[in-house]
């Protein structure tokens, strides 16, 4: 009879444990896709701008691209507003406006806002990094990165980038404000490895000792102006 009891507390114990160690499949959630989207090559930053909110302001997307220490270009997209007011449409358009009920603020003349700013990076090629800049609920805009290749020789043809953001805090009206670097990776001929170590976020006047260190870099930002 103890040696039945003693079968049957084993056997229930075997039960709990096993029970212990199931897996049970769950639906994946979108925070679960970023790790795969970035290690495609896949980012986005996202950057409140609510600041300006008070007044009309126009804003592009920047980009000054360096190399070996030295600012060699300048692009700057078509500039897009931060809002737009009921005024600015036709009589009749105002009136659809106000009875349709989606503008923003009535009582500040507010059709749409935006409140936000998103840069992302997605692979066009190998060689070619796609920005797009999107004005939340005002507009979008594009620019291509061309990338360049380590200059060592087993390298050739390989292109090893990464994404790091500025520290962030005043926007610089009627100039440049950096966000984001696409920096490229530099050779340590000590160790014989490629590398890219350093500040996790930089310095927006672009103080840091390393960028002295990456032979080519992309310096995303924004202008704004009123």
């Amino acid at each position: 009879m103890k040696r039945l009891i003693v079968v049957i507390q084993a056997l229930l114990l075997f039960c709990l444990f096993v029970e212990a160690q199931e897996i049970k499949s769950v639906k994946a959630e979108f925070s679960d896709y970023v790790p795969l989207l970035e290690e495609a090559g896949f980012y986005v930053l996202a950057f409140d701008i609510s600041s300006l909110e008070n007044d009309s302001y126009r804003i592009a997307l920047s980009v000054k691209e360096y190399a070996n220490g030295e600012l060699v270009n300048t692009s700057t997209t078509s500039y897009i507003k931060n809002r737009s007011m009921v005024s600015d449409f036709p009589e009749d358009d105002r009136k659809e406006i106000v009875e349709s009920g989606e503008a923003y603020d009535l009582e500040k003349d507010i059709y749409k806002l935006s409140r936000k700013i998103t840069v992302g990076f997605y692979p066009k090629a190998d060689s070619l990094k796609a920005v797009q800049f999107v004005v939340e609920d005002m507009g979008i805009c594009h620019n291509y990165l061309k990338l360049k290749s380590l200059p060592v020789p087993q390298l050739e043809g390989k292109y090893f980038y990464e994404i790091r953001p500025f520290v962030t805090d005043s926007i610089n009206v009627n100039g440049f404000t950096p966000l984001v670097l696409l920096g490229s990776y530099w050779y340590d001929q000590r160790s014989g490895y490629i590398r890219f170590c350093g500040e996790k976020e930089f310095s927006s006047d672009l103080s840091s000792p390393t960028l002295k260190k990456i032979p080519h870099y992309y310096v995303i930002g924004i202008k704004v102006k009123k």
